[in-house]
């Protein structure tokens, strides 16, 4: 489906041909998204400075028809051209930038795996395909439906010229739904790497249930040194103080390091010694493992794949919140109207004029076919955000349980406890959004909702039975 949806893309110019190569010709990445706008244009001013070809300049369409159908023409312009202009701006540059940053995630994550998944985690997979697919699927066949009764209706009217009407009818509302397929794609994908890396924090966690910490228990917040039962000085001969460690996970470079800073004195205690061990590098380190299965070395790297993964969806939300603000507009106002003519007009004159039942059930499917896609988008932007915010939980859950890997040494606590508090400052900075005018979360439904309402109050006290008499509809 996702690859119907980017061929399909492709052929009416909202996205470049060749989006992912980059030594491509200009040219023919960018000739239909060019070329579409110009035909729509035309057919837009066809109808509108050549007056041919519209149902609004039909004799059989009333002023409620023609309101109606002005009213759907030009907020489709408005949303058509408002997503053309925002789709030439950088967007070859967004593709190539997103799949160059999400190739080096997922090398990331599958080095990161060095376990095997679980029965559980598989199911859930599949569980998750099977809802994947599915609603793919049922907006393949809403939009379908949509489609053909507009097509339909069209080529019963004007014949073999329906493709005029067409293009500024429902052909600016399917461009916008595309677009915001692509939005939805993304975000999922952003999604699954969440999920990916949760499961990674959630196999650490699951060990530290299992593995023991040690017998004394240390204050790892205090800014004096610890004693370590796993390592005994020993003094050798030409006077260095080593030591032997025991069978418990440690850093060895580590200790390398804090045995050479390691003063005859061990009650002098050198304040500076937390902040040296902040500095310390993830990635040269050696780890001397136990002979139980472990995977806590997978948290330094696991911390900067969720880094890379916010800021991935920091530039999605960048391409696409913009469009969202006018796709969600017309929605809003396609809904309210479809209700007022459903409920004010078709109930009381249905049947008596194709046109306007025509124009009516029109505004009926395209609101609902745009809140499906708006809904679905809101929906995956919780799930990220809800993916995301999960990491979080999951490493704090961690650092209470003090397993014997933190214990041992405090590096991880420290970096977890930054990952923690980093996190918040992330969630108050970031969130999908289309351009700061509102949240991509549920809380935007109800706002809406409660737009609706009021606006829906004062429609719905307009009375229009003097209006559809004059246009001989009632006797």
């Amino acid at each position: 489906m996702i690859k119907i949806m980017n061929w399909f893309s492709m052929v009416i110019g909202l996205i470049p041909l060749n989006r992912q190569e980059v030594g491509s010709n200009v040219i023919v990445d960018y000739a239909m998204m060019f070329i579409v706008p110009i035909i729509y244009v035309a057919c837009y001013l066809t109808i509108n400075w050549m007056h041919a070809f519209g149902v609004c300049l039909l004799d059989s369409c009333n002023s409620v028809c023609k309101l109606s159908n002005n009213l759907f023409m030009h907020l489709g312009a408005f949303l058509y051209l408002t997503i053309t202009l925002m789709s030439l701006y950088r967007r070859k540059d967004f593709f190539l930038q997103f799949d160059e940053r999400l190739n080096a995630i997922d090398e990331v994550i599958q080095k990161c795996r060095r376990v095997a998944e679980m029965d559980k985690v598989k199911v859930t997979a599949v569980k998750h395909s099977v809802a994947y697919h599915f609603t793919w699927l049922f907006l393949f066949c809403v939009f379908s439906f949509a489609l053909y009764y507009d097509v339909r209706a069209l080529y019963m009217t004007f014949g073999h010229f329906a493709f005029i009407p067409f293009m500024v009818s429902s052909f600016p509302y399917l461009a916008g739904s595309i677009i915001q397929g692509e939005f939805i794609y993304h975000v999922s994908v952003i999604s699954q790497r969440f999920e990916q890396i949760n499961a990674l924090f959630e196999k650490i966690n699951q060990e530290a249930r299992h593995r023991h910490a040690p017998l004394t228990v240390f204050d790892i917040e205090s800014e004096g040194k610890k004693e370590r039962k796993t390592i005994t000085p020993v003094t050798a001969m030409d006077g260095r103080t080593t030591g032997t460690f025991g069978n418990e996970h440690k850093l060895a470079g580590e200790m390398k390091r804090q045995l050479g800073q390691q003063k005859n004195d061990e009650d002098d205690v050198d304040s500076s010694n937390d902040e040296d061990e902040d500095d310390f590098d993830y990635d040269n380190v050696t780890i001397a493992e136990n002979t139980g299965t472990t995977s806590e070395a997978n948290l330094p790297d696991l911390f900067k794949l969720h880094d890379k993964i916010l800021s991935l969806s920091v530039i999605t939300n960048g391409e696409f919140g913009p469009q969202c603000v006018p796709y969600m507009a017309a929605c809003f106002v396609v809904s309210i109207f479809g209700i007022f003519l459903e409920t004010k007009v078709n109930f009381i004159v249905s049947g008596k004029s194709r046109l306007l039942d025509y124009v009516t059930y029109l505004y009926v499917i395209w609101s609902f076919t745009t809140m499906v896609v708006a809904y679905i988008v809101l929906r995956l932007c919780c799930n990220a955000n809800n993916h995301s915010k999960q990491s979080a939980m999951i490493v704090h859950e961690i650092m209470q349980k003090k397993p014997a890997f933190m214990l041992s040494n405090d590096l991880f606590y420290n970096k977890m406890k930054s990952f923690t508090l980093q996190f918040l400052h992330w969630e108050g900075y970031f969130q999908f959004n289309g351009i700061g005018l509102f949240a991509l979360d549920y809380t935007f439904i109800f706002s809406t909702v409660s737009a609706a309402t009021s606006y829906l109050i004062v429609l719905l006290q307009f009375d229009m039975t003097a209006i559809l008499r004059n246009e001989g509809l009632m006797s």
